[in-house]
């Protein structure tokens, strides 16, 4: 930083190009440069394709796991650690993608910056018309949580577990992962949010999945309100409608989710 300071306090400091580093950009890459490169672009594509693969068919299990678990619930059967997917997701550990030598820019990273709650609730508002009415406080969302959560048959211990073991037990409701506890400077390591630590890939298969169950749930809370009540019930069954239309209009699968 004091670098960066004194050179702007020079008369024309970062104003003029660097000659050399403009002629080594236009430089035309070698041939032996540009065989190389597609060389390990080869490499890195095969490993990656590999990785998706594998990716998208632990993922694919891990929802069919959570369907099976929903119909046993409905249904009033007992859950088994069988019906979990027990074991890590898989990282990618193949080579990083290489840059071409003939690009006058450097790629775009190959992921964006991981959104946070703020980002969310932006987006939900510029995209689909939706701003989420937040708890007055931590207790009364702990108190909706677990009535929800009740209604959709769990028990006390699963309720306490889940909540201990997503979060350490000192979550919030919009705690996410990597910034938990909050250390300046820390950043998010993933979209994951709350006592539960959904992903937003979660969120997009859900929604697709059985964004008709929701809709009846806010349909059937709709009549019971009246007024500007109703009205803002309405508005939010809309905005609903909106996510879900474009939750199922991407191909069901993890991956294509996650993108």
């Amino acid at each position: 930083m004091s670098l960066y300071l004194v050179l702007a306090g020079l008369p024309g400091a970062g104003l003029l190009p660097d000659v050399s580093s403009v002629r080594a950009q236009n430089a035309p890459a070698s041939a032996g440069a540009v065989a190389d490169y597609q060389a390990r672009l080869a490499q890195y594509q095969a490993a990656r394709d590999a990785y998706e693969t594998e990716a998208s068919a632990y993922w694919d299990a891990v929802a069919a796991k959570r369907r099976l678990r929903n119909a046993n619930r409905r249904d009033h059967l007992p859950i088994s650690l069988d019906d979990y997917v027990l074991t890590q997701p898989p990282l990618y550990s193949g080579p990083p993608r290489p840059i071409d030598p003939r690009a006058t820019a450097p790629p775009p990273p190959e992921r964006p910056e991981i959104p946070v709650v703020a980002d969310f609730l932006k987006n939900a508002a510029e995209q689909f018309g939706f701003v989420p009415d937040r708890p007055a406080n931590e207790l009364d969302f702990k108190r909706a949580y677990v009535r929800t959560a009740i209604a959709a048959g769990l028990t006390r211990q699963q309720i306490v577990g889940v909540y201990a073991f997503e979060t350490g037990g000192n979550g919030t409701y919009d705690s996410q992962a990597g910034l938990v506890p909050y250390r300046p400077g820390a950043r998010a390591i993933s979209p994951a949010i709350g006592y539960n630590q959904l992903l937003s890939t979660n969120t997009v298969s859900l929604l697709a999945e059985h964004g008709n169950r929701y809709l009846a749930a806010l349909r059937q809370k709709a009549k019971l309100h009246t007024g500007p009540g109703k009205l803002a019930m309405e508005r939010k069954i809309e905005a609903l409608k909106r996510m879900i239309s474009y939750s199922r209009s991407v191909p069901n699968r993890w991956s294509e989710h996650d993108r």
